[in-house]
C-alpha cells in the first residue's frame, strides 16, 4: 500500500553534525585516536526530516538553527533534500547547535553543544502556515521550550508523535513524562524506555528487556501506539488491541549506527500513515533504520521512496 504523502512537520534541535568514522575505540582522556572518515551532516531532529522527505513527504523543519558558518552549511543540506527551512529560525549572533560524533561499526559516543536548544519557531504559526496533519517531536529539548506541544498540535487537528533521546535528567522531568502519556506514537530505544518506566529517583532498569519496557510504558497509554527500539535486536510495539509485536532487525554491512533510530522513526510512520498493520510499521521501520547504518553520517543512507517499492 502506497503511503499517501503527508505534510509533516519535524520540531526539536537540529545540529551540525561533525562526524568522525571508522574509529577502532574510544579515545581516553588526553589521548588521541585518529578516525579513517570525516563528514558535516544535519544531525538531531533533520535526520527523520531528511528520511521522511526521501519517503515522498512534505516537511517543514521547526529548529533552532544560529547564523554562523555551520547553520549555513546545515541550511545548504536541508535545502538539498527540499525541506522547508522557514522555521529553522537563525538567530542573530548565535551558535548553531553542534555534535561531534565518534562512530564506530556497532556504537557510537557524542559530545554536544545545545547552543539556544529547542526550537525557536512558534509551532501554532507553523501548523497553520503548513497545514501540517502530523507533528513528530525529536528529542527532549522541544519538550522544555514548548511544554504545550501535544495541545497545540490537537487543536490544529494534527496526530503527534515523540522519540524522546536521551539525558537521564530530562526523562525524569514531569514536562517530558507527560508527553509520553499523551502522544500518539512514542518511539523510544531500550535505555530510553528504561528511565521513563523508573520512578523519580529510581535507577533505571538498563539491563530490563525491551518487551518487558514495553508492556511497563504501553500500560500507561492503552489507547496509543507504543515502540521500544532494540538495535540489532529489532523493535517491539504494541498498539490500542493490545497485542505485543516483534520484529528483528536486518542484517546489513553496518559502518555507522547514528541515526538509525531517527530513520527507523521516519519509516514507522511512513507505514502507519498509511494505515498498515502494527507489524509492518514496524518492519518498515526497521528496514529503514538498517539502511541509515551503511554509510557514515544519519540520514545519508536513509533510502528513498524507489528503494522501499524496489524492496516490494
Amino acid at each position: 500500500m502506497r503511503t499517501r504523502a503527508q505534510q509533516v512537520l519535524v520540531i526539536g534541535p537540529t545540529y551540525a553534525d561533525l562526524v568522525l568514522g571508522g574509529l577502532e575505540r574510544l579515545p581516553a582522556w588526553g589521548e588521541e585516536v585518529f578516525a579513517r572518515s570525516f563528514r558535516v551532516a544535519a544531525g538531531g531532529s533533520a535526520i527523520t526530516a531528511i528520511a521522511l522527505a526521501r519517503l515522498g513527504h512534505r516537511v517543514a523543519l521547526v529548529a533552532d538553527l544560529g547564523d554562523d558558518a555551520l547553520g549555513a552549511a546545515v541550511r545548504r543540506l536541508l535545502d538539498e533534500e527540499g525541506i522547508d527551512g522557514t522555521f529553522a529560525g537563525g538567530r542573530t549572533g548565535a551558535a548553531t547547535p553542534v555534535t561531534a560524533v565518534l562512530s564506530g561499526a556497532h556504537d557510537r559516543a557524542f559530545a554536544t553543544y545545545l547552543g539556544g536548544g529547542g526550537a525557536a519557531s512558534d509551532l501554532a504559526a507553523a501548523l497553520d502556515a503548513t497545514g501540517a496533519e502530523h507533528v513528530h517531536v525529536a528529542g527532549f529539548p522541544a519538550v522544555f521550550a514548548d511544554p504545550d506541544l501535544v495541545a497545540t498540535t490537537r487543536e490544529a487537528g494534527a496526530s503527534i508523535s515523540f522519540d524522546p533521546g536521551w539525558d537521564e535528567r530530562a526523562l525524569a522531568d514531569p514536562r517530558v513524562r507527560a508527553m509520553v502519556r499523551d502522544v500518539d506514537v512514542l518511539l523510544p530505544n531500550r535505555m530510553e524506555a528504561a528511565r521513563l518506566v523508573a520512578g523519580p529517583g529510581d535507577p533505571a532498569e538498563d539491563e530490563a528487556l525491551a518487551e518487558t519496557l514495553l508492556d511497563r510504558l504501553a500500560a500507561e497509554r492503552p489507547t496509543r501506539v507504543t515502540v521500544v527500539k532494540d538495535g540489532a535486536a529489532g523493535a517491539w510495539g504494541r498498539g490500542p488491541d493490545g497485542a505485543p509485536h516483534h520484529v528483528a532487525s536486518p542484517e546489513v554491512a553496518a559502518v555507522d549506527p547514528t541515526g538509525a533510530g531517527d530513520v527507523f522513526d521516519a519509516g514507522f510512520l511512513d507505514a502507519w500513515w498509511a494505515g498498515l498493520p502494527l507489524d509492518a510499521c514496524l518492519a518498515r521501520g526497521a528496514w529503514c533504520g538498517a539502511r541509515a547504518t551503511t554509510a557514515y553520517g544519519g540520514a545519508t543512507a536513509a533510502p528513498r521512496r524507489a528503494d522501499l517499492e524496489e524492496r516490494a
